[in-house]
């Protein structure tokens, strides 16, 4: 029986979503299958692999533990891998491309609906989401985070892949806005991935979200269109809040993240302790950095990975310097520039991607998100910002 090339697609999508390490192999078999594919790919990646030899050389001549140096260049180079692999795979074939698109969908789709098939468990069972959560992480080594919403059902659902979500939700935005065609269930895909962001209850990932619905309602919304939306959306928002219990969930939820409660502050002033430390290790070698796999002793997130930190962005800079982070960033919008650049013309078309990057980066100051799989979907996200998305894709 023959295989399907678009399923090592599809299965490198899914296994991200996992945190799987078999997203590598799946990846390598389609790139196999495909000798274009394989030297687009081998030709974006060599700068890469170049720096973060030099970088590791750095790193080990600098006495980091060697674990740490490997687990480190492994999360920035899989981000790379990822957001390469999907930019050579939409640029070889228009279907790969829809392809991407839909499988991305579905995956953030199936995500959402776990996140409400895990309260609905906690309801029908009787056991507090935090205890499920715990089963998980335990059971299937899934990395959520636990917040209780107070006198509700409800609490934090959030995987690492959460973090591309806000991004995507331009690209849904888009679709629902010039597609006529499907619209209830692209209405669907909206509202899902809206209650997902809504559950992270991440701060940042709901200021993320907020901005990339508004800013693809302003840039892709003629102005009737824009004042049809907005009166829709009030009364919706109005119906919901007045005639429905949505309404008391939704403040209790928006309560836990901006009300004044222990949680909160500790929270806060946690990651402002953790950013001073890391600014004071930053300043202590500002132009070449500690080196890959560096960490801050008395300031650790975590006991296992050590390297990561609240403020991941700032954490790059104490570990590659200036001078690193400055190759790093510009390869990395070279890539992403050079993609826009064959889709589209004109300087216009080099701001939301622009934006999109910026986004990414503050992303990483507030969380340790930066890089791993859900980093490189980011950056595919950035680099074919205008074509992700075509009428009809839905």
């Amino acid at each position: 029986m023959k295989i399907s090339k678009s399923i090592y697609i599809k299965m490198s999508i899914y296994l991200m979503a996992l945190r799987s390490p078999l997203i590598i192999v799946s990846m390598a078999l389609y790139m196999l299958t495909r000798k274009e594919m394989l030297q687009r790919s081998i030709l974006k990646l060599l700068p890469f692999i170049l720096f973060l030899l030099a970088a590791d050389i750095y790193s080990i001549i600098m006495g980091n533990e060697f674990g740490n140096i490997i687990g480190q260049t492994r999360d920035i180079f899989l981000a790379i891998v990822v957001a390469v692999f999907l930019i050579a795979s939409s640029e070889i074939s228009e279907d790969n491309r829809t392809l991407i698109y839909r499988t991305l969908k579905y995956c953030f789709v199936y995500v959402a609906i776990a996140k409400i098939f895990i309260i609905v468990l906690s309801v029908v069972v009787g056991i507090s989401v935090s205890d499920i959560i715990a089963w998980l992480r335990d059971t299937w080594n899934i990395q959520m985070m636990a917040l209780g919403v107070e006198d509700t059902v409800l609490a934090r659902l959030q995987i690492p892949l959460d973090s591309a979500v806000p991004f995507f939700l331009y690209f849904v935005t888009r679709e629902l806005i010039h597609n006529e065609n499907n619209k209830s269930r692209t209405l669907i895909t909206f509202t899902l991935l809206l209650i997902s962001m809504i559950l992270t209850l991440s701060r940042a990932f709901w200021a993320e979200t907020l901005f990339m619905i508004f800013a693809a309602i302003f840039i892709e919304a003629k102005a009737s269109k824009i004042f049809k939306i907005g009166l829709i959306s009030a009364f919706v928002l109005a119906f919901l809040i007045i005639f429905t219990p949505v309404g008391d969930m939704l403040f209790k939820v928006i309560e836990t993240r901006f009300g004044d409660n222990t949680n909160n502050s500790v929270s806060d002033s946690y990651r402002e302790w953790q950013n001073r430390s890391l600014y004071n290790s930053f300043m202590e070698m500002p132009i070449f950095g500690h080196g890959l796999g560096y960490y801050i002793p008395n300031a650790l997130r975590s006991q296992t990975t050590k390297y990561l930190y609240e403020s991941q962005s700032l954490a790059m800079l104490m570990v590659l310097g200036i001078v690193g982070c400055a190759i790093l960033l510009l390869l990395i919008t070279f890539t992403c520039l050079k993609t826009i650049a064959k889709e589209s013309n004109g300087v216009f078309a080099f701001i939301m991607p622009g934006i999109f990057l910026a986004m990414w980066l503050f992303s990483g100051s507030v969380n340790p998100l930066l890089f791993g799989a859900s980093g490189g979907s980011i950056l595919f996200m950035t680099a074919k910002f205008h074509t992700l998305y075509k009428r009809g894709d839905s």
